[in-house]
């Protein structure tokens, strides 16, 4: 496969940065119009839905995103439970396959996280949006939704240019065409820093998934919080 050049990629980096921007300011419209929670129980429930980057491969299960989102908005005065429930090795297919069974938990809130099996198998990123598309129109079913976050992932470096920029772009359309909040997950400068991954250098550790859910999940859910309560 051939390499990303250097300018292409800065210019992939500063388009991001750009789109970046606008999903951020749509993410503040869509969080000032949720409607307050429904659902009537005292614990709010936010289940953490996706692949082996949810599961928290090769990482004890307390340093996992979920548990250390859990503990942040707990030390941050939430009452709430992060329920893990992800698959190491899922692809949007099989993400697709579970959404019925976790669209029946009623959770209050959901991180749908998900997407990186496909582009590390160079699976067509059409079929992977569809997936997702549909994905969300399953958890959105129903009386009182919960509200979906889209994590947003990127494909690796050595898949190709092309490929890279469809695949990256997926989830702020999605976000935009579905209505819902996309926050960033799976970030070059997180997961280009060998001190925030585990050894087999795709997985996050229990440091980088500490910035993740200090530089743009707690920021996201209080915020979303604050709204729904």
């Amino acid at each position: 496969m051939k390499p990303v050049h250097k300018l292409s990629l800065a210019i992939v980096l500063g388009l991001g940065l750009l789109i970046g921007l606008f999903i951020r300011d749509s993410n503040d419209a869509i969080i000032a119009d949720l409607p307050l929670r429904q659902s009537g129980e005292p614990v709010i429930k936010i289940i953490a839905f996706g692949d082996s980057l949810t599961a928290g491969y090769g990482l004890p299960v307390e340093e996992s995103y979920p548990a250390q989102l859990e503990s942040a908005l707990q030390a941050a005065g939430y009452d709430v439970t992060v329920i893990n429930s992800g698959v190491s090795g899922e692809t949007t297919k099989g993400n697709l396959e579970r959404a019925a069974f976790i669209r029946s938990q009623n959770p209050d809130i959901v991180l749908l996280g998900i997407g990186g099996n496909d582009a590390l198998r160079l699976l067509p990123v059409t079929e992977a949006r569809k997936n997702i598309a549909q994905t969300i129109q399953i958890l959105k079913r129903g009386k009182n939704p919960p509200v979906v976050l889209l994590l947003k992932m990127q494909a690796p470096l050595n898949v190709g240019l092309g490929y890279k920029q469809e695949f990256d772009a997926l989830y702020d359309a999605l976000g935009e065409e579905q209505g819902i909040v996309v926050v960033p997950f799976l970030t070059t400068e997180i997961f280009l820093s060998k001190e925030n991954k585990i050894s087999d250098g795709i997985h996050l550790n229990q440091v980088g998934y500490r910035k993740v859910v200090e530089q743009y999940l707690l920021p996201t859910l209080t915020q979303i919080l604050k709204e729904i309560n």
